[in-house]
C-alpha cells in the first residue's frame, strides 16, 4: 500500500475543514504568537460555524467538521508549540 494515497481516503469535506483551520491559525499568528489565544480563536471558529449551522439550518451540523478544523489548526501550530517548549 502506498502511504501517499492515504489523504485520498479522507473525505473532501473534512480536508477543506482542515484547510480552514490552517488558514485561521496562519492569519491569527500574524497578529499574535500566544498559543493560548490562538487555541481559543480556533475553538471559537470551529464550533461557532457548526453551532450556527445548527441554529440557522443552513448546513448540516457535524462535530467531526469542528474536529477537522481543530486538527488542521493544531498541525499548523506545531512549530509554535515546539518552539515554546
Amino acid at each position: 500500500m502506498n502511504i501517499f494515497r492515504y489523504p485520498e481516503k479522507i473525505p473532501c469535506d473534512k480536508r477543506l475543514h482542515a484547510l480552514m483551520g490552517m488558514v485561521v491559525i496562519a492569519v491569527g499568528s500574524v497578529f499574535t504568537l500566544s498559543i493560548t489565544i490562538l487555541l481559543v480563536v480556533l475553538f471559537i471558529v470551529a464550533y461557532g460555524i457548526e453551532f450556527s449551522q445548527k441554529i440557522f439550518k443552513w448546513g448540516t451540523y457535524d462535530n467531526m467538521d469542528a474536529v477537522a478544523v481543530m486538527l488542521g489548526g493544531l498541525i499548523t501550530m506545531l512549530p509554535l508549540i515546539v518552539r515554546g517548549l
